[in-house]
């Protein structure tokens, strides 16, 4: 990945995704028809449905903000099964399957959450949907779920009713493990339909909509990669389902593809006070599943691309901001094979600039709009002054689920990112109003070290490290995907009193080099009532990592004016 110079502000050229190595395919064990246990749950309410339609009204002083409720979770049944017991379990190569059938009366689409902590990591599981059984998503090993202590859940498939096939291979007793689905989300609408079915307010996008398939700009290849980088949103938040649409964004890490993605603050949080604490938003993250390539399979057809594709297993939270309304999340899984990651520029935009928008409408499928700058605005944005960019659309439009779409210039052939939709005015009725999007140059100072140009580790650090030569000392590393490393170093004061210090922060220095501040701490003992007053930490002096390769390196500390150097290499186990 190569930087560019704009204005001594950094940019980055976008760059296609690797091609993941493929997976198993899914594939089931027992007919669809053995799903012999099944929960029916009661149809969705009124008040459920006037709740969603409320939501999609929400307004604010300046506009909309464009996310789109599609669904409801049915919190009203919990544990629609209670235990492993409960399954019909059959004997099948290398062990032992089960289906389970979850129906919603007229869902469109459907996904479950499944309760697997205690679950062993050699379960695995496969899901298909009653309207489309030939589409299977999986196969899921429990191992490879990033977070169990919240229950799992399932990618999205159609139909009213939502199986999922238990496979536990031979040596665990299957009827003793601690199966549980919790929940049921509900959508109003099909994925084969682009979202586009039943509730009225849910139906087609504004008839102004451009597909990628009918915009001229599709014969240019930088544009159709940059629409590759860019995806549908489906998480849930409290008790509804809800779409926004989010674009996979290049770093300045030559040796690794980081699936970071940019998408809007109010997808996952609140619109105005009291925010959401980084767990709080954890955990909508949890929920997240991408729809890649989500596109018309021609012009003005309505039905999506036989390409499209499903990423489920969450995100993790890295960044939010609610007054600027920006959010970065990683992926926790590699995005699918054809995607794109887009390139970005730092640099500010200035009134006249030409931008297009990459995004989702009412949930449909991809769509661009063309548009101008007319400068900046404060849109009141969770009550903040932050300045956005305004824009007016010459072609096309946004509506909700456009929420957090890509705002992007052209230069040199390329696509830079500069922005991310909060919402506004502009509507196929109403050409003439604007819509307000997020500054990436104002954004960028916070992410740079995610996205940064410069100062990226060479490699991921995390392990135990020591010095065969010293044994009894060791230093903990932990490389948290923001780059930064929280340290432990385990060693003995001049009197043989065994100690430690931490780093919980610190920077990069280029690539190898890594230097924090280092703190010793004290507390009550753990024999005794836990008391806060007593916990303590003082600033010690600062720790200094030279990393001379994967494996080895030289460790300069300072302890109370003392200094002095180690040298140190990952430690085996």
């Amino acid at each position: 990945m190569a930087a560019t110079a704009a204005q001594a502000q950094p940019a980055m050229r976008g760059e296609p995704a690797l091609t993941p190595a493929p997976g198993p395919m899914p594939h089931l064990r027992l007919a669809p028809a053995q799903a012999k246990v099944r929960a029916i749950l009661p149809p969705v309410s009124a008040a459920e449905v006037a709740s969603v339609r409320a939501a999609n009204e929400e307004r604010t002083t300046k506009g909309e903000i464009r996310r789109r409720v599609v669904g409801v979770v049915r919190e009203q049944a919990p544990a629609v099964l209670a235990t492993a017991r409960d399954l019909k379990w059959s004997a099948v190569a290398g062990g032992q399957a089960a289906q389970f059938a979850v129906t919603s009366p007229q869902a469109g689409s459907m996904r479950l959450a499944i309760d697997l902590a205690g679950v062993p990591g050699e379960v695995e599981m496969v899901v298909f949907g009653s309207a489309a059984p030939a589409r299977l998503e999986g196969p899921v090993r429990v191992a490879d779920v990033r977070d169990r202590t919240a229950p799992w859940w399932s990618p999205l498939t159609e139909g009213e009713t939502q199986t999922v096939e238990f496979f536990v291979p031979a040596g665990l007793d299957a009827s003793r493990l601690a199966l549980r689905v919790m929940r049921a989300s509900h959508l109003f609408s099909t994925l084969s339909s682009g979202f586009t079915k039943q509730l009225a307010d849910i139906g087609f996008s504004g008839a102004c909509n451009v597909d990628l398939a009918c915009s001229t700009l599709n014969n240019n290849a930088e544009f159709r990669n940059t629409a590759s980088s860019v995806a549908q949103m489906v998480f849930n938040d409290d008790n509804w389902t809800v779409l926004c649409t989010g674009t996979l964004l290049a770093d300045g890490d030559a040796s690794s593809q980081v699936p970071w993605f940019y998408s809007a603050n109010h997808c996952f949080d609140k619109n105005s006070a009291p925010f959401r604490l980084p767990g709080q938003i954890q955990a909508v993250a949890n929920t997240l599943t991408t729809l890649w390539d989500f596109a018309a399979s021609s012009c003005n057809s309505q039905s999506p691309r036989s390409t499209w594709s499903q990423l489920h297993g969450g995100a993790t939270y890295i960044y939010n901001n609610p007054e600027s309304d920006v959010l970065l999340l990683r992926l926790n899984s590699a995005p699918p094979a054809g995607t794109y990651f887009a390139g970005w520029d730092a640099a500010p935009l200035s009134s006249g600039a030409q931008v297009i928008s990459l995004h989702h409408p009412a949930g449909d499928l991809k769509k661009v709009s063309q548009g101008s700058v007319q400068g900046f605005t404060v849109p009141g944005v969770a009550d903040g002054n932050r300045s956005f960019i305004e824009v007016l659309w010459s072609s096309g439009t946004t509506e909700g689920g456009s929420s957090g779409a890509g705002l992007f210039t052209q230069s040199g052939g390329q696509y830079y990112l500069r922005g991310g939709l909060w919402g506004g005015t502009a509507l196929c009725t109403n050409r003439s109003g604007t819509d307000d999007f997020s500054r990436f140059d104002q954004a960028y100072p916070q992410l740079a070290n995610y996205l940064g140009t410069a100062n990226a580790p060479a490699y991921d650090y995390t392990d135990l490290w020591w010095n065969p030569n010293e044994s009894g000392w060791g230093l903990n590393l932990v490389q948290h995907p923001s780059k930064v490393i929280f340290g432990v170093w385990y060693t003995y004061e001049s009197d043989g009193t065994r100690t430690w210090y931490v780093m919980p922060n610190g920077s990069w220095s280029g690539s190898t080099r890594y230097t924090g501040p280092l703190y010793v701490t004290s507390g009550p003992s753990f024999e005794k009532a836990f008391d806060a007053s007593l916990v303590q930490s003082r600033q010690v002096g600062s720790l200094t990592i030279d990393f001379s390769s994967q494996d080895t390196g030289t460790l300069t500390y300072s302890v109370d004016g003392v200094t002095g150097t180690k040298s140190m290499q990952r430690q085996p186990y």
